[in-house]
């Protein structure tokens, strides 16, 4: 597997697989195996909570549906799931912006287009968004902060969100909501 194609995949669909936002992590679980369980999100509340598949960090609401799905890739390495399997499979994650924004153009991504935005200092981010989910990829300028500018920016991380409506909490199934179910 290679990463661009990947994440030309995952602008395209904003899926890895069977993970993207909006997803249940129960139905995830039931294809990938059960995920890795992190901590809240927020220290005083119960929910959002931390989930994962390898580099994937995953924003899970209550109602147990993705609202984000982070990939960190300034290590040089991805693991995600291979679709179908429980098994995690890792590729170089050295993706550049020319070769990123050509995977794109190529990647059958009709209907969505993706646009580039320089908010921050030595960051550029671009952005693609479709059914209300937005995908992110957010690539670093400058190798550090006192050196000139990178000829083709390097990608850090790519960060894809979705917000919903959690429907409300029923009494009586408050500690049900508090529980990870996997």
């Amino acid at each position: 597997m290679h990463a661009i194609s990947m994440l030309a995949e995952f602008g395209r669909t904003a899926r890895i697989g069977p993970v993207g936002c909006g997803a249940s992590l129960p139905d995830m679980a039931e294809v990938l195996g059960p995920p890795f369980v992190g901590d809240r999100v927020y220290e005083d509340r119960r929910w959002p909570r931390w989930f994962g598949y390898g580099s994937l960090q995953l924003v899970v609401c209550r109602c147990r549906l993705v609202t984000q799905v982070i990939l960190p890739v300034w290590a040089g390495k991805v693991t995600v799931p291979n679709a179908g399997t429980d098994a995690l499979v890792s590729c170089p994650s050295d993706v550049t912006y020319s070769r990123l924004t050509a995977a794109l153009d190529s990647s059958g991504n009709t209907g969505r287009t993706w646009s580039l935005v320089q908010d921050t200092p030595g960051q550029c981010t671009v952005e693609i968004e479709a059914d209300g989910i937005r995908t992110a990829f957010v690539f670093v300028t400058v190798e550090d902060y006192d050196e000139p500018p990178l000829a083709d920016p390097k990608l850090y991380k790519v960060v894809s969100s979705a917000f919903h409506d959690c429907p409300p909490v029923t009494p009586g199934h408050e500690d049900e909501a508090t529980r990870p179910r996997c």
